[in-house]
């Protein structure tokens, strides 16, 4: 499986990027589907090839000592520097807590993967756009950090 894939919520089975969109993999879906459609959060729920339910989300698994499988609910980042860095908040949850949530910055450098391994820093004032920017994007007037 690649690093990061479609998983169903309702029946768990999994699926590629290509099989449920046309991108060939996550950073192409982020450049292609999500920032040109202006961060629209209805992209990141897609129909599942097996179930026929609108629960298949982004998968990926979690760096650490355990292996902890987060699902994405919510994409938002900046505007891309001239350089394509475009940084990124990501509200992911557990696959085995629906309820909890974890923020997760990451980055993409143009078309490379790379960056999605590694933590996005922020200065205060991006820090502040992109929380507002969620804000807006995902109808959580009340986050707070």
């Amino acid at each position: 499986m690649p690093s990061y894939w479609w998983e169903c919520e309702s029946c768990s089975k999994s699926m590629t990027f290509p099989k449920i969109t046309n991108s060939k993999g996550i950073v192409h879906f982020i450049w292609d589907v999500l920032t040109t459609s202006d961060w629209d959060q209805n992209y990141l729920k897609q129909k599942c090839m097996h179930c026929g339910e609108n629960s298949a989300r982004i998968a990926y698994d979690f760096p650490s000592a355990k292996k902890i499988t987060l699902r994405v609910v919510h994409i938002v980042g900046l505007a891309p520097s001239e350089k394509n860095y475009l940084p990124m908040l990501w509200e992911t949850y557990p696959k085995h807590n629906t309820e909890d949530r974890w923020f997760d910055f990451k980055y993409v450098i143009g078309r490379s993967i790379f960056g999605l391994s590694k933590p996005a820093v922020f200065n205060k004032e991006e820090l502040h756009k992109v929380i507002e920017l969620y804000r807006l994007k995902t109808g959580q007037a009340n986050f707070l950090i």
